[in-house]
């Protein structure tokens, strides 16, 4: 007897913040279609941002304030803690590591990425943040004036450890450079970032790397490459993300140095299958084509291709920008914000600036710093890449390192 396989109008491989648009994209134009989502997850979409940021800091916000409930909001069905191992796209089938074989009529997707982490002994008390699960082994071994251990000079090392710092937890804030975000910042405000948690008590670790950890009872041990050695309740990692494109390049999807290439509707180069998210070298209408690991780009790209993929014929024109806020600052960012460039400040009041990053002579990328400037207006003005000298004669720039 042949076994029956399940079709899809729309089927989605993924089940983060992306996928939860896509779907709301799609019920915005097409009521009835079948959706399926598959994801690799426990959990079904939610606030990602959440796990690292307003969760720690929030007493009114709860664990279950972050969830969408995508499947029973928009009518979806959706399988948990399964990967898709295979796409087919001459059958319009996929395969899933359980066996279990799907059929669609379009297919979009949206993996995301996946925290690096470091060699060792698997344990609960080693999370390397990126799931709702990870957030809540790491409430099981902080607070109540326990001390964790952060590893990582990013979004989430910086997040996490503002976010435990707040939550009656000791913290040790392990980073590669000189100071917090000093690869991004110029030398005065890394230093005003990095002063915040000074004050709030954080121990950091500058120009240092975790080589490796060992569990010791109920604690964690980690091996600084200096030979340092930090015990504590835990250990939180936040060390960056890869993106695997296997599986679409294995189906014959094009794919270059910065994903799984999509044209402007975020099609790929094989019939019905779409792509958005962390995994997708799209054309950026002003940064050209890149990839980006935003959630505002997973968010606008999934919302994006959820009504493309239900008859809506558009243009992708979001530039992603990247943000974090700790403690009383808030930043965002868009374009190349790298602290190697040439760098000039525009101060707007009292602890408010614009930064400006050039690459040569030419505007590359802009950081808005504690602003109210709307950043369409900052946009507008990268698209027009400006010179050094243009864009100082309409604003007061200053030269910063």
């Amino acid at each position: 007897m042949t076994k029956e396989i399940k079709k899809y109008k729309y089927l989605i491989v993924g089940g983060g913040m992306a996928a939860d648009q896509a779907v709301a994209g799609i019920r915005s134009i097409d009521k009835e279609g079948t959706i399926g989502i598959i994801s690799s997850d426990t959990d079904e979409p939610y606030a990602r941002p959440a796990l690292s940021k307003k969760l720690w800091v929030d007493p009114d916000f709860h664990d279950e304030d972050i969830d969408f409930h995508t499947a029973q909001k928009y009518d979806a069905w959706i399988k948990l803690a399964t990967k898709v191992t295979k796409v087919n796209p001459k059958k319009h089938t996929i395969e899933t590591d359980n066996g279990e074989e799907f059929e669609y009529d379009k297919l979009l997707l949206a993996t995301g990425s996946e925290a690096k982490t470091l060699k060792g002994e698997n344990s609960e008390r080693v999370i390397a943040l990126r799931s709702k699960q990870d957030y809540l082994k790491i409430r099981k071994f902080s607070g109540k004036g326990k001390h964790v251990i952060v590893v990582g000079n990013g979004y989430i090392g910086s997040e996490i450890a503002a976010g435990l710092i707040q939550s009656d937890t000791k913290v040790s804030l392990v980073i590669t450079g000189d100071r917090i975000f000093d690869k991004k910042f110029p030398i005065f405000l890394s230093e005003k970032y990095e002063e915040k948690y000074l004050k709030a008590g954080i121990k950091i670790y500058h120009n240092k790397k975790a080589s490796s950890y060992d569990l010791v009872g109920d604690e964690v041990k980690v091996q600084l490459n200096d030979g340092t050695v930090l015990q504590g309740a835990g250990l939180v990692l936040g060390i960056g993300a890869f993106t695997d494109y296997s599986l679409a390049s294995e189906a014959g999807l094009k794919v270059d140095e910065h994903g799984v290439v999509v044209n402007e509707q975020l099609k790929t180069s094989v019939s019905d299958i779409w792509a958005a998210g962390d995994i997708i070298s799209y054309p950026d209408q002003i940064l050209g084509r890149q990839s980006a690991g935003h959630v505002r780009h997973a968010i606008n790209s999934g919302l994006f291709v959820g009504k493309q993929m239900a008859g809506v014929t558009g243009t992708y024109n979001y530039t992603p920008v990247f943000y974090s806020w700790v403690f009383d600052i808030n930043w965002e960012a868009f374009g190349q914000v790298n602290s190697s460039l040439k760098m000039y400040a525009e101060t707007l009041g009292d602890d408010k600036y614009i930064v400006y990053y050039f690459d040569k002579q030419t505007l590359v990328g802009i950081l808005s710093w504690n602003s109210d400037v709307h950043l369409e207006h900052l946009k507008e003005i990268l698209k027009k890449r400006p010179t050094i000298e243009e864009l100082d004669r309409v604003i007061n720039l200053r030269a910063v390192e």
